[in-house]
């Protein structure tokens, strides 16, 4: 706060000075330097208040400068965050356009799935019968993803490569199994053996061995010849001795058009 002197009371401040220099016989002069006395504090009085009237002055600018600054910055958030909605309104309107299409890819996508689901059960159907209920609680599971309506296009192509994968899978690798077959007409537990998909062996309890046979779709008896390469081929596939070649009765295959 500063304090300005004016020329009044420097007048004022000298009568006092002058008055005090005065003989006893001047105290006519009292009542005057009095007066002076009360004005010079009248004028100092008036004089604080237009100190502090210019001091709230400084403050209501500097009030009004930080009012500016607040208004040019949410100015500036309010351009950038335009920019941000017209972007998400983009896109939207792509997100809405690709969804419209959806409908569109399903309708050609699903009748391409069926038909890889039944050229599957055909592959199937022809092939080596080999654990047969494996696969066709597989082929199974697929019919009943094709019809649920909570299974996703994605994950019905999902399940149908994994089908066809497994299949593949059949054809590069060696295993064997107990299953019961009927043998004329009673039930025996034969030990399995399956060369990929070249051939498909069992040899019986009493020794007797047999490969299916696709023309006739039936089992068609072996020699004895093949006995122990029947036996050395199930010791391989449980690890029980070293890997060794193999001699697989094979069929020839004939190719209709």
């Amino acid at each position: 706060m500063r304090k300005v002197l004016t020329p009044a009371c420097g007048a004022i401040a000298a009568a006092l000075i002058a008055g005090l220099a005065l003989p006893a016989q001047a105290q006519g002069l009292r009542p005057a330097l009095e007066t002076g006395e009360a004005a010079t504090r009248e004028a100092e009085q008036v004089q604080n208040r237009i100190n502090q009237l210019d001091d709230e002055r400084s403050d209501m600018v500097r009030e009004y400068r930080t009012l500016l600054q607040r208004r040019d910055a949410s100015e500036l958030y309010a351009r950038q965050q335009e920019k941000v909605v017209e972007s998400q309104r983009r896109e939207l309107e792509s997100l809405t356009e690709q969804l419209g299409r959806v409908d569109e890819i399903t309708a050609q996508t699903v009748p391409m799935l069926l038909d890889m689901v039944t050229d599957l059960k055909t592959f199937v159907a022809a092939d080596l019968p080999f654990k047969r209920e494996e696969r066709q609680t597989r082929l199974d599971a697929l019919d009943a993803a094709m019809v649920n309506p909570q299974v996703t296009t994605a994950e019905r192509y999902r399940l149908i490569i994994e089908a066809y994968q497994a299949e593949m899978e059949y054809g590069r690798t060696v295993d064997t199994w107990e299953e019961t077959i009927q043998i004329d007409g009673a039930d025996v537990n034969v030990e399995m053996f399956n060369y990929g998909r070249i051939a498909l062996v069992y040899i019986a309890p009493n020794g007797d061995a047999a490969r299916w046979d696709r023309s006739s779709n039936s089992w068609a008896p072996l020699s004895g010849s093949y006995d122990s390469d029947i036996r050395q081929a199930i010791r391989i596939a449980e690890g029980k001795t070293q890997q060794a070649v193999m001699w697989a009765p094979v069929q020839k295959l004939s190719v209709g058009q």
